[in-house]
């Protein structure tokens, strides 16, 4: 397998966005992605859980338990509010470039390279993607990388079960926020991210596959290891997921202090020292994992 930025991002992009203890010793306790939420002046129980943000229909299904919890809560929070009737059109505008373009970004012959490359993964040719940003390139990317034709959001899955009880849905972030994340790396850098996948999309197919049986081994600690031996970035990390984990916990309290809580979020901020579980039993809560 490749260890190299470029995938790491892709796999962080991925694990952190649409289509996160502070310097201690004690861990989460590990074996789910559903966990209960409790304690620390909380008068009802919130639930977090970690997703994987698109994968083929097939293998995802709400249990049970997963649903359960949805309607014991009084409101549901994903990174967006995906029940935005404003939200696809604010990401359209948000992802085009206005004074550059992807081939201006290339000299000619990679770039000749590239879009053939991307016709024959995506069946367009890049040049009718030329003024949005790489990040939408790869979104595309992404979607074929998928081993199948008939895919599915799993927060889209619990947010329609949430709505269907009339629970509030509501979102952590912005769209703003969500690109601000993005838009801190480079877009030089960003292109040179986007043709190495392209021209290595074998690896992101294979990486794939495997991303998708270790988040179905339903271990947060050890869905965010494998992230990490992919490669290292710090910024990246830094950026899409420490900073936005951090962000979030502030956000949480007062989510969870007014109303019963279900908050879907990618799993890759779950775990480690700076995932949002080990902040929040660093912010005084409990913390437990529930099978399902």
């Amino acid at each position: 397998m490749m260890q190299t930025g470029f995938m790491k991002r892709f796999l962080l992009l991925l694990l952190s966005f649409l289509i996160y203890t502070i310097g201690q010793t004690q861990t989460v306790t590990k074996g789910s992605l559903l966990f209960e939420i409790s304690g620390n002046g909380l008068k009802s129980s919130s639930y977090i859980f970690g997703t994987f943000h698109i994968m083929c229909k097939d293998q995802f299904s709400v249990s049970t338990s997963i649903e359960t919890k949805i309607l014991s809560t009084d409101q549901f929070y994903g990174e967006l509010n995906m029940d935005d009737p404003t939200m696809q059109a604010t990401l359209m505008q948000k992802i085009m470039m206005k004074d550059r373009t992807i081939e201006s970004m290339m000299d000619s012959s990679s770039f000749k390279v590239f879009d053939e490359a991307f016709k024959k993964i995506t069946g367009m040719p890049a040049s009718l993607l030329n003024h949005y940003k790489p990040f939408f390139h790869l979104s595309l990317l992404t979607l074929k990388a998928i081993p199948c034709i008939s895919v599915v959001q799993p927060e889209t899955e619990l947010m329609q079960i949430a709505k269907k009880h009339g629970k509030e849905i509501l979102g952590l972030e912005t769209i703003d926020e969500q690109m601000n994340a993005i838009d801190a790396q480079p877009l030089d850098s960003q292109i040179i991210s986007l043709q190495k996948m392209v021209l290595n999309f074998d690896s992101t197919k294979n990486m794939m596959k495997e991303m998708i049986e270790v988040y179905h081994k339903n271990d947060a600690e050890l869905l965010y290891d494998y992230v990490q031996k992919q490669g290292t970035d710090g910024m990246n990390e830094e950026v899409l997921l420490v900073n936005r984990n951090k962000n979030w916990i502030p956000k949480l309290k007062k989510i969870m202090l007014s109303k019963a809580s279900f908050i879907a979020v990618g799993a890759a901020h779950l775990g480690g020292k700076t995932g949002v579980l080990a902040l929040l039993k660093a912010a005084g809560y409990s913390v437990n994992p529930i099978k399902y």
